[in-house]
């Protein structure tokens, strides 16, 4: 056995003594002691510093995050640099950094002398060069173009040859040609390593602690290389790999082995004890030399690959018997070194390996890690200690974008997919390759992803019963660590991190890792999970202490949690008539469980990073429509030059047009190949079905614990948040090729989707400001799409009456603005010309910028006349409820109109100055969010006054004549301000401010014509004949402004001639609605009272409108008013208007001032 081990050929060695376990310790010293002599000293001339380099913080200028070891860097504010802690002045260096991350940086050499600073970095500086490769430029003082763009992930080697005076820059082992060729040398000269970071961006550096991933010819890394050491590593791990055919024997307990080795079959009988006294002398030498990082991966982490490809199929692994050796033999401490060494020499090799289309080297690595996990000693001390202790493991998940090289080599033509015109015949054959490229990279990283799962699976098994802990609970208790660690609010530097990128690949692992958990029974319960019904039982999360915050609880404010020991009444155990589980009885089994923390992860992993990853990644395709929509305007406006300068200076126009098209075909060539790359890794058909069916699992907790009574309290809020990001992602976020309607039963998951918003954005049991603000967004934005808005329709009859009844609650003490916004979105499209998605001013109207930049956000029309009819029967049946609401909504139309005045006033004074004064953007915002609240609230009441004008015509219903009044009121004040050639409003129009340009005439006149017209000339001919008499007995009501509508008069009060206004010039107005107009002012003309003179006695007036005399008296004070105005007061206040004293009641007067 000892010389089948340590003499490969006997023959050679006739007169060496035979080896014994007496003199095996001798024999192998003397042949490290002999590699130790042969070794070739490195020199270091040319550098000075310490032997092992690293970033030197001293040098630090800005705010960096360093790792441990100060080889990671991530910067943390403006733009940050920082040197290493060696210098080289002669000869020729090299060291390389991995890159995290892909934005602004700056990598290269400096001096010492180099002065830097938050706007001078690396290359700013007379004797400071560098490279960037997000700007593919380089720097030293003066710029120029150079390189390549670089990603996330690439190895960008920097070199200096200080004997040349030179500098050059490496991408992933290409070379990027000679950067810099006078780089200046001599005395007082000598080069740093040297970086500078902007905010948020990431790099490791390797200065040759490990091995270069690219090494270069005849150039040196910054550490000296341990050769010595080296080689006796070599040696013994030659003889350990040697000994594993030997301990795998008689680990089975075969009495005869038999070994091949250089043609010489040799015969041997061992036991265990032997074999280990064999490898003892080899592994105890071993174990001090595995704790370099270096020497681990050049020479243990080959061995490790070799064996892994040597192991045939359906054989134990030569890996695992391998650690099984090592962990028999090694200390402690020395295992989990080389353990923590060989774990992340293999998240670097997968996370900066060479791209390739078959992902070949990111495979190998995966497979190896896999066989890690395998091994049980293995994977539980790297699951407790390292992988989500000390390293980013979901980085194991990632599925990293390939290189526009690799890109161009699998997807060499590109359709673009995006654009809206039918293609020409020619194009079909283009799209079948892109589409046959687009299926073969998809099958690729098909293929990486199972990898990807296999080891998620060998890392979370639950085979290890029998101890304390299984591996699958350790792993969902750093799950869960990890999670709050990405939290909002966490104190983790973002250096500590996982990219977004990493967060999404990770989040479709672990749902297919989950999948493959399921179905789950366990016997002693009954319970039964299964992939298409799976939610989250309350058990799991009503009986559990957590610092997320739950739905029925305010942030400092916690939520009692019940004992689990008394009997729940919330659980019915039954199942429904799909089959589904609608309880599981009795305690949770740990198989439950683990299923339900990991569901838990997902959702919350979704929530905290996913999400926000998937929006941004789809903004590429809007980028992609630009430049297509701009290469099509190129070429439309190319040929109207050429038609229009052809004899003009045609070659210039001509060179500047095609150097356009090209930088523009370019774009949208490289734009298609990464579309191609997310449509086939991110917006997936199997990747929209792993969110789906987040969304049904999400969507069933949610219903479940809504119908268990107060469990719904004790859900944590992300549970909502994630429902409506997830169904937001799945209809604005995917693909054409990939639309929501393609998933069977979407229509369904809408309507219980639709119904969930409509019972709980008004629920009781949603305490948290926050969340109950979230809810009522979705639902505003739910409102918009025919199609969420049919879904809605389709609700319950009880979710729809229970939406209206809280969307119409009075607007007080509570966020109105959004429930304000909905009703007239369902609204909208049915009202007085009220169908426009821009406003007509706009087209109009002549403007420095892009419409679309300055426009408020205008929904398509999509009208509910469904709901409509709810709205009228709710008003209809509930008096005093309809009542409040329409009084509020008249409150808060008053408010909001005032303040848009009074803020138009101020811009009036301003513009009146003799200097020049610039008005707050603030403030402009306000006020052009003042106007927009008008304009819903006006459309809002066209919307009551149409669907159920009994509300304020009928004698009948309390309040009518008040709120009658008070909406002739405010619309004849809304009329005098706007219709006022001299006004405010006027000159704030036609001043065209900046942040106002959605204020016109247009849309407030329309709503109000709206209103008008429904009063005046709509139901029964008594109703008109009020609201009529009403509006004529209005003090501040003016016939011209309703003139106006239809082209009153064109001169101000000063006799300036003004722009003629008139709702028939006007597209958008049907010409229906304009004879509606005609017939709204002919009737007030026909039954306009003659002008009264003042009264005889003023001092019968009310001293507070001045327009009615004198008819109650409040009591206690005796101050009198008008009735009108003292039951508007009443309305929001008891005191008296005058004295502050409390009203207790009011008396009328009439009589007496009729004596």
């Amino acid at each position: 056995m000892l010389e089948y081990v340590f003499v490969r050929k006997p023959s050679d060695s006739p007169n060496r003594l035979s080896l014994s376990l007496d003199n095996l310790d001798d024999f192998i010293d003397s042949e490290l002691e002999k590699a130790g002599r042969e070794q070739v000293v490195q020199s270091d001339y040319g550098k000075l510093g310490p032997d092992h380099v690293v970033f030197d913080v001293g040098t630090n200028v800005g705010a960096f995050v360093l790792d441990k070891d100060r080889l990671s860097l991530a910067s943390e504010s403006k733009f940050n640099t920082i040197r290493g802690t060696c210098c080289v002045f002669k000869g020729k260096w090299h060291y390389e950094l991995m890159l995290g991350s892909k934005g602004v940086m700056q990598v290269g050499w400096a001096t010492y002398n180099c002065k830097f600073s938050q706007e001078k970095g690396v290359g700013d500086t007379r004797d400071s060069y560098s490279y960037d490769g997000n700007r593919i430029r380089k720097w030293n003082v003066a710029t120029y173009k150079y390189g390549q763009p670089w990603l996330a992930g690439d190895v960008i080697g920097c070199c200096i040859d200080l004997d040349r005076g030179a500098v050059d820059f490496y991408r992933n082992g290409c070379w990027l040609g000679e950067a810099f060729g006078d780089v200046r040398v001599g005395p007082g000269l000598a080069y740093f390593p040297a970086v500078s970071l902007a905010y948020r961006e990431q790099l490791v550096a390797n200065f040759g602690a490990t091995p270069l991933r690219y090494p270069v010819d005849g150039y040196s890394p910054l550490e000296r290389l341990p050769q010595g050491q080296l080689e006796k590593a070599h040696i013994l791990l030659g003889w350990t790999k040697r000994i594993l055919p030997v301990y795998e024997e008689v680990l089975k307990g075969a009495t005869q082995m038999t070994y091949v080795t250089d043609g010489i079959d040799v015969f041997r009988q061992g036991t265990k004890t032997q074999a280990l006294l064999l490898a003892a002398p080899v592994v105890n030498r071993l174990g001090p030399l595995m704790m370099s990082r270096y020497l681990t991966e050049v020479a243990l982490l080959p061995l490790l690959f070799q064996l892994l490809e040597e192991t045939e199929d359906n054989s134990n692994s030569h890996v695992s018997t391998l650690l099984d050796l090592l962990w028999a033999i090694l200390e402690v401490e020395e295992m989990e070194a080389c353990l923590q060494n060989i774990i992340f020499a293999l998240l670097t090799g997968f996370r900066f390996s060479v791209p390739t289309v078959d992902f070949c080297h990111r495979k190998r690595h995966l497979v190896l890690v896999l066989d890690l996990f395998k091994h049980h000693a293995t994977r539980r001390y790297l699951l407790q200690n390292v992988i989500f202790e000390k390293m980013k493991f979901p980085i194991f998940m990632e599925a990293k974008t390939l290189d526009d090289g690799t890109l161009t080599t699998l997807i060499p033509d590109v359709w673009y997919e995006l654009m809206e015109d039918v293609h020409p015949a020619e194009e079909v054959y283009k799209k079948a390759l892109y589409a046959a490229s687009k299926d073969k990279l998809k099958a690729a990283v098909a293929s990486l992803e199972n990898l990807q799962v296999d080891v998620l699976e060998a890392l979370a098994t639950d085979v290890d019963a029998d101890e304390v802990q299984t591996s699958r609970e350790i792993f969902l208790a750093k799950l869960d660590n990890f999670l709050a660690e990405h939290s909002p609010g966490s104190k983790a530097l973002s250096g500590n991190l996982c990219p977004p990128s990493v967060l999404v690949c990770f989040f479709h692992r672990l749902v297919s890792l989950l999948r493959r958990w399921l179905p789950v029974y366990e016997a002693s319960n009954g319970g039964h999970l299964q992939e298409h019904s799976l939610y989250v039982h309350s058990d799991h999360y009503m009986h559990k202490a957590s610092p997320l915050t739950r739905i029925g609880e305010l942030p400092d404010l916690k939520l009692p949690i019940p004992d689990a020991a008394c009997p729940s009444n919330v659980h019915s155990g039954t199942t429904n008539s799909n089959g589904k589980a609608e309880g599981t009885p009795g305690k949770l089994g740990m198989a439950h469980t683990y299923v339900y923390s990991l569901f838990d992860g997902i959702v919350r992993l979704y929530h905290i990073g996913v999400h926000a990853q998937l929006v941004k990644l789809s903004s590429v395709k809007d980028t992609m429509r630009d430049y297509l929509a701009a290469q099509q305007s190129l070429q439309r406006g190319n040929t109207w030059e050429q038609q229009r300068y052809t004899d003009i200076v045609e070659g210039d126009v001509s060179h500047t047009v095609a150097n356009t098209e090209l930088v523009l075909r370019t774009a949208l060539t490289d734009q298609g190949r990464h579309v191609a790359w997310l449509s086939a890794v991110v917006y997936s058909k199997e990747k929209q079905g792993d969110i789906y069916w987040v969304l049904q699992g999400v969507l069933r907790t949610l219903e479940e614990a809504s119908r268990n009574g107060q469990c719904l309290r004790y859900l944590w809020d992300h549970y909502v948040e994630a429902c409506i990001k997830l169904l937001t992602v799945l209809i604005n976020h995917f693909p054409p090729t990939c639309t929501l309607t393609n998933i069977p039963g979407h229509y369904n998951t809408l309507v219980r989707y639709s119904t969930f918003l409509a019972q709980h954005f008004a629920d009781p049991r949603v305490v948290n400001t926050d969340l109950k603000d979230t809810l009522l967004r979705a639902l505003a934005a739910h409102v918009c799409p025919p199609s969420t808005v049919r879904a809605l329709e389709c609700m319950p009859t009880e979710s729809s009456m229970a939406m209206i009844k809280a969307l119409l609650q009075p607007y007080k003490n509570r966020p109105w603005a959004q429930t304000n916004w909905i009703l007239m979105r369902l609204w909208k499209g049915c009202g007085f010309a009220f169908r426009y998605t821009v406003a007509p001013h706009l087209l109009q109207r002549m403007s420095s910028r892009p419409v679309e930049s300055v426009l408020p956000n205008h929904p398509a029309p999509c009208p509910s006349v469904f709901f409509q009819n709810h709205i009228g029967q709710w008003l209809e049946d509930n008096a005093e409820g309809a009542a409040a609401f329409l009084g509020s909504v008249l409150t808060q139309l008053n408010w909001a109109f005032s303040q848009f005045i009074s803020m138009l006033q101020e811009i009036q004074n301003a513009h009146s100055r003799p200097e020049r004064v610039f008005i707050d953007t603030r403030q402009l915002k306000i006020c052009a969010t003042c106007f927009d609240l008008s304009l819903g609230l006006l459309r809002v009441i066209e919307m009551v006054v149409n669907v159920a004008p009994s509300v304020v015509t009928n004698p009948t219903r309390p309040h009518w004549d008040l709120l009658l009044t008070r909406i002739f009121q405010l619309l004849s004040q809304v009329l005098n301000r706007v219709t006022s050639r001299s006004g405010c409003f006027e000159l704030v129009v036609n001043m065209d401010v900046p942040g106002l340009e959605g204020l016109d005439h247009f849309p407030v006149l329309t709503a109000v014509a709206g209103i008008l017209v429904a009063l005046l000339l709509k139901g029964s001919l008594d109703s008109r004949e009020i609201a009529l008499s009403v509006l004529l007995a209005e003090p501040s009501f003016q016939l011209s402004t309703l003139e106006f509508l239809l082209g009153g008069p064109t001169q101000d009060e000063t006799g300036t001639t003004c722009a003629r206004f008139s709702l028939a010039s006007y597209g958008e107005v049907k010409e229906e609605e304009v004879e509606q107009v005609r017939q709204l002012v002919a009737l007030v003309q026909s039954r306009q009272p003659p002008l009264m003179g003042s009264p005889e006695n003023s001092d019968l007036l009310c001293t507070i409108c001045y327009a009615h005399q004198n008819s109650v008296r409040f009591v206690p004070c005796g101050h009198q008013s008008c009735r009108y105005c003292i039951i508007t007061h009443l309305v929001n206040n008891r005191e008296c208007f005058f004295c502050k004293a409390v009203i207790e009641k009011v008396d009328t007067t009439e009589k007496q001032n009729n004596t």
